[in-house]
């Protein structure tokens, strides 16, 4: 295996696979190239071109395999502001469900 990191992101051959384990929440972004992206038990198959991204929505390893050469990275997912949070606890309120503690800071 022949892997290349730097601030870019990591360049990837084709064929390659890279697994990312814990990676819930994160976004594959392809900077170029194609790549196949399937995560454990989703029946899906996404496929990314140069400038799409990918947001990881389940737990469990996910692959990541090139077509051909490219260029990937792995963008931690944002912080949510405070405000978002409160927002959305407002909202599970008005429909009935019990907030998130951590949606309210506690």
């Amino acid at each position: 295996m022949n892997i290349e990191l730097s601030q870019e992101g990591l360049c990837m051959q084709a064929k390659q696979v890279v697994k990312v384990r814990g990676g819930f929440g994160h976004s594959i972004v392809c900077d170029s190239g194609t790549v196949w992206v399937t995560q454990d038990g989703d029946p899906r198959d996404v496929v990314l071109r140069a400038g799409d991204a990918f947001t990881l929505d389940r737990e469990g390893t996910a692959l990541v395999q090139a077509f051909e050469p490219g260029a990937i990275r792995i963008v931690r997912p944002a912080a949510q502001p405070r405000a978002m949070r409160l927002a959305a606890a407002f909202k599970a309120t008005l429909s009935g469900a019990a907030p998130a503690r951590s949606a309210i800071g506690t």
